[in-house]
């Protein structure tokens, strides 16, 4: 096993674990697709067209696409630990400290991320929502950036 995983392992030997998104972030987005619903509802109602099965349909099929991805957004969970890192939700995502190529850790105000690039195709993104999780992605960019030591040779 490489110094670098074996580092981590201990690092993360337990667990940490935490929010997705951070309170304020989630609280925009609740308001935000609630507003919406709202403003289609009340436009829907208050209309004085009469409605067509053809309206109906669209209104809610934009409903389901706004209300889809909330219950990630307000209940996910990520988790680090000495395997690696997992983002819990309707659209989870996985990755092993055995796969990462590449890792970066972005401080935004509303949602801090990791960003982890596992070779080729579309990098992965990890977010944050405690400073828990913070130092966590702090520390496994840390340990994965390291210089390596030559490794012996079988």
């Amino acid at each position: 096993m490489s110094t670098h995983l074996d580092a981590l392992a201990r690092a993360f030997a337990t667990p940490v674990t935490g929010p997705t998104y951070r309170p304020i972030t989630r609280a925009i987005a609740a308001l935000l697709v609630g507003g919406l619903l709202a403003w289609g509802a009340r436009a829907a109602l208050t209309s004085p067209m009469a409605f067509e099965w053809q309206q109906l349909a669209a209104g809610l099929a934009v409903a389901v696409a706004l209300l889809w991805p909330l219950p990630s957004l307000l209940f996910g969970r990520t988790v680090v630990d000495a395997t690696g890192i997992r983002q819990l939700g309707w659209m989870g995502r996985d990755v092993s400290w055995q796969q990462v190529q590449r890792v970066r850790f972005v401080r935004l105000a509303l949602s801090p991320r990791l960003i982890v690039s596992v070779g080729l195709g579309r990098a992965r993104v990890f977010y944050s929502g405690s400073r828990e999780l913070d130092a966590a992605f702090e520390q496994a960019v840390r340990l994965l950036t390291a210089p390596r030591a030559a490794e012996p040779a079988p």
